[in-house]
């Protein structure tokens, strides 16, 4: 066997390496990664119904203020 040989030999073995080393333990964690994140996901509310949120509050803020003008007047009224 002459030195490129060896040399293509010794490549082979650790790629090899390496690959078994990538599926046994760097993939497995990204699947525990993915299924972590997909667990947060379900969790989340939808960007949606905090919107709405908001607007309600907005709204009711709106009409906390109204009634308190409202109670000033009349307080001022008697």
């Amino acid at each position: 066997m002459d030195n490129f040989e060896l040399l293509a030999d010794m490549e082979q073995r650790i790629m090899r390496g390496v690959q078994v080393i990538i599926e046994n333990a760097v993939l497995p964690k990204f699947d525990v990664l993915a299924e972590g994140q997909q667990a947060i996901l379900e969790q989340l509310v939808p960007r949606t119904r905090i919107d709405e949120l908001e607007d309600e509050i907005k709204f009711l803020k709106a009409i906390v203020r109204q009634m308190s003008n409202d109670l000033q007047e009349l307080k001022k009224a008697q």
